[in-house]
């Protein structure tokens, strides 16, 4: 909401040039809330009396004598700070922000036209920021309140959502398993079978865009728990890579690892690690064309673990680094798309690692690659000792 000066405007009477300086010596005395009086002749602004200058000046040894028959011409700001009524109040930093700023002290004058309508000083515009501030803390809580309660309508719509979609699925998932182990014979004709090989894959694609988007609702809501334990550094990362190695050659990739040894221990949860090199391998294999290069190691730092995965992939253009990392954002755009996804890996992996007190970050070069750091700290290590494994 918009707020103008003329909501802070003193309508006080003016004087004219010809008033004297006594008389408005008197008028100070008789008003003690005046801080400042305009000298206005034919409507028009003729100058600013501040109370402060005025009775510094008039008061000092021989003021009354010297000034008190002359008009207050001589003891007024003939130049003082003019602002429209209309102006916003959110605009008039830009007004007393040049040579005049000390003019805000000394009060201002309000205009309408051009015409004189009142004066303000620091003292009611320090009043209208509080007011506003008051109203804009009211609003921001009302607003925190409502998104607050959307994310909560959000996730309940999603879990609810997640477990009707999921009572079929496991349902398509389980008989297809069934049908395609042929236990009460071969399936004939044989094309049936390819497309229960369809139907499986696809159950399984839907299961995981549901549980991705059930797993971000959960971030969302401050709802994601950790279920921490210890286990070796590597563990899941060849879990991982024994779930997606039928991936890689189909892709026609190289996977090479070099992992600290089974010494190496980290206290985290172990599920959730998993997933997330999981999401970081499945999307160096979407994006990385027949005869690239997938690279993951692990070292000691200092100050923690670092898991890397780098890939020779398409890359990721400079102005859309820190955009992927945001949910449902990819690297391609709509448009141009050839992979399929949420766009929620990086999001989640980045999410449950911070959930662990470590950093995921990434650097990329178009058309050459991109590489992954995750940085668990110290705290998460138990135990270390240099020592890698090779695979090809």
């Amino acid at each position: 909401m918009m707020s103008y000066i003329d909501q802070l405007v003193e309508c006080r009477t003016p004087v004219s040039p010809g008033t004297t300086c006594h008389e408005v010596h008197e008028l100070f005395m008789l008003d003690p809330d005046a801080l400042c009086v305009a000298v206005v002749e034919d409507d028009y602004v003729a100058g600013l009396v501040n109370r402060q200058d005025f009775l510094l000046r008039y008061t000092y040894q021989l003021g009354p004598d010297l000034y008190g028959r002359r008009s207050i011409t001589h003891l007024m700001d003939a130049a003082p700070m003019v602002v429209d009524a209309g102006i916003a109040f959110e605009d008039l930093s830009d007004k007393i922000g040049g040579s005049r700023a000390s003019g805000l002290l000394r009060g201002f004058v309000v205009t309408v036209a051009g015409r004189y309508y009142g004066v303000g000083t620091a003292l009611t515009l320090l009043r209208l920021m509080l007011d506003l501030s008051e109203n804009r803390s009211a609003a921001l809580e009302v607003e925190r309140l409502r998104v607050e309660e959307a994310n909560r309508s959000k996730t309940e719509f999603l879990a609810s959502m997640s477990h009707e979609l999921r009572t079929p699925l496991n349902a398509i998932i389980g008989f297809t398993d069934f049908i395609a182990s042929e236990p009460f014979g071969p399936v004939a004709p044989t094309k049936y079978g390819e497309y229960i090989t369809d139907v499986n894959a696809s159950a399984h694609h839907l299961l995981g865009l549901i549980n991705e988007l059930l797993d971000m609702a959960k971030i969302e809501a401050g709802k994601m728990e950790l279920a921490e334990d210890e286990f070796p550094a590597r563990e899941p990362v060849l879990q991982a890579v024994n779930m997606l190695k039928q991936q890689v050659a189909d892709a026609g990739l190289t996977l090479q690892m070099d992992l600290l040894d089974e010494t190496a221990l980290i206290f985290a949860d172990k599920q959730m690690t998993r997933q997330v090199v999981i999401n970081l391998l499945s999307n160096a294999i979407k994006f990385t064309p027949r005869g690239g290069r997938i690279l993951i190691q692990s070292d000691r730092l200092p100050d923690g673990l670092r898991l890397t995965v780098s890939d020779t992939g398409i890359g990721i253009p400079a102005d859309r680094l820190e955009r992927v990392l945001e949910p449902f954002e990819q690297v391609e755009n709509a448009m141009s798309r050839t992979r399929p996804g949420t766009g929620l890996g990086l999001p989640l992996s980045k999410a449950m690692v911070e959930a662990h007190g470590g950093t995921l970050s990434l650097s990329s070069t178009l058309g050459e690659g991109t590489r992954v750091d995750i940085v668990l700290p110290a705290e998460r290590i138990v135990m270390a000792r240099l020592g890698t494994i090779n695979a090809a």
